[in-house]
């Protein structure tokens, strides 16, 4: 008998391509054994031969080989699907629903938060730093400071009464609020396209509800299918709202919302998809928002997120103060009431009429969320390349005691 000399384990999974494998397998040596002094060249054929028939046997060959070699990513084409072929609409909407409202064993997300959030601006080069907090089912902040400065540029937030926006560079010098209840007046006279719960919905807090959603398979042949339902807006505008969903492993890869005409009239793609190791829950990385019919595009790149922290300070979810920006309600801004001698329509004549366009945009800090910097930094330069439309006029740029207001537009802000 033989004793055949082969490759160890470590060295053998260590090898890549599997061509390598096979190349050092036939150049293994065969050494005889203390039992045997001589062993004959036939002897030694048909044992290499054996060994490599018992190799081929073995289900090494195609994807079964690449994922024995380097396991897949979770999800990965090459990783295995989590929800059965064909699964109904009430299973996909389950699976889809653990994540949120949790399992009688662990807890759904609730809420989480990122202090390193990288925030791209069509029309901006450079990301811009920033902070999100969320908290189901309408707690939500986000802050956005200056990248070189680290002043801060844009505080936005909501809570269970009302929404508000703040920006340093806006040409109405206040913290401008709304309730959810003035909600449809604000669709009507801005053009909003969707609901501020839209983008709770989107951040992965709010379930789906199955009887809400008809499933749609656009092509049989693709994992990716549909959850699509018919919605009224505030305003009573008809929408149709769709979610796509990879149906092998059961995660959502972007919100859409159309309209009555069939067009987009926003969208968020997410991607990146990781599983939290401690609680089992999935989030994106990357999460996209794309307003076509505004032209404006806005990416938020997240890391060290936490999931279902410790709650938050109740300040996060208050109205911010911010010194020298006094509160202003929209209902006011809507109707032109004079604030301090400052009106919030701009100055008579055309060009405050072209102030009130539907709201846009042009476009990590690992302080604790609550460590993010309250008052305004240092302004930043305008130029005329990147600023604000013609329409805001010098004066409307200043306010009741005629300071220049400088900066990026960053106060045109499309999602309320």
């Amino acid at each position: 008998m033989s004793a055949i000399r082969l490759l160890d384990l470590t060295s053998f999974a260590a090898l890549s391509p599997t061509k390598q494998f096979f190349n050092r397998l036939l150049k293994a040596e065969l050494r005889p054994s203390k039992d045997c002094d001589l062993i004959g060249t036939d002897s030694l054929m048909r044992e290499r031969r054996l060994l490599l028939a018992v190799i081929l046997s073995l289900p090494l060959s195609g994807c079964a080989a690449a994922n024995w070699f380097a396991p897949p990513a979770p999800f990965s084409d090459r990783a295995p699907c989590v929800v059965p072929p064909g699964a109904s609409k009430e299973q996909l909407v389950q699976h889809v629903n653990r994540n949120i409202q949790g399992t009688s064993t662990s807890l759904g997300l609730a809420s989480w938060h990122s202090s390193s959030v990288r925030l791209s601006l069509k029309g901006i080069p450079i990301a811009l730093p920033a902070q999100v907090a969320v908290e189901a089912p309408r707690n939500f902040r986000l802050r956005v400071s200056a990248p070189v400065a680290g002043g801060e540029l844009v505080d936005t937030g909501s809570n269970a009464e009302e929404f508000w926006f703040w920006a340093q560079d806006s040409p109405h010098p206040n913290v401008i609020t709304a309730s959810h209840d003035d909600l449809t007046l604000a669709q009507q006279r801005l053009n909003i396209p969707f609901q501020p719960d839209w983008l709770m919905e989107v951040l992965g807090v709010m379930p789906i509800d199955p009887a809400q959603v008809t499933l749609r398979r656009p092509d049989p042949s693709s994992p990716i299918v549909e959850l699509v339902s018919e919605q009224t807006a505030p305003d009573g505008r008809p929408l149709r709202k769709v979610i796509r969903i990879n149906s092998c492993h059961g995660i959502i890869l972007e919100h859409a919302l159309y309209g009555s005409d069939g067009g987009l009239i926003a969208s968020a793609r997410l991607g990146g998809h990781w599983i939290d190791e401690p609680t089992g829950i999935v989030m994106p990385r990357v999460i996209s928002l794309d307003w076509p019919q505004m032209q404006q595009q806005l990416t938020l790149s997240f890391r060290n997120v936490r999931i279902n922290p410790p709650p938050m300070p109740p300040a996060v979810w208050q109205v911010p103060e911010k010194p020298g920006y006094p509160r202003l309600e929209l209902t006011q801004l809507l109707n032109g009431a004079s604030v301090n001698g400052f009106s919030p329509m701009g100055p008579p004549g055309p060009p405050a009429a072209a102030a009130l366009q539907p709201i846009s945009h042009q476009g990590g800090n690992d302080a604790p969320y609550s460590q993010m910097p309250a008052a305004p930094g240092p302004a930043m330069n305008r130029s005329p390349a990147n600023g604000p439309p013609s329409a805001y006029s010098e004066a409307a740029s200043r306010s009741s005691s005629g300071r220049r207001r400088r900066g990026r537009g960053l106060w045109r802000w499309p999602w309320w």
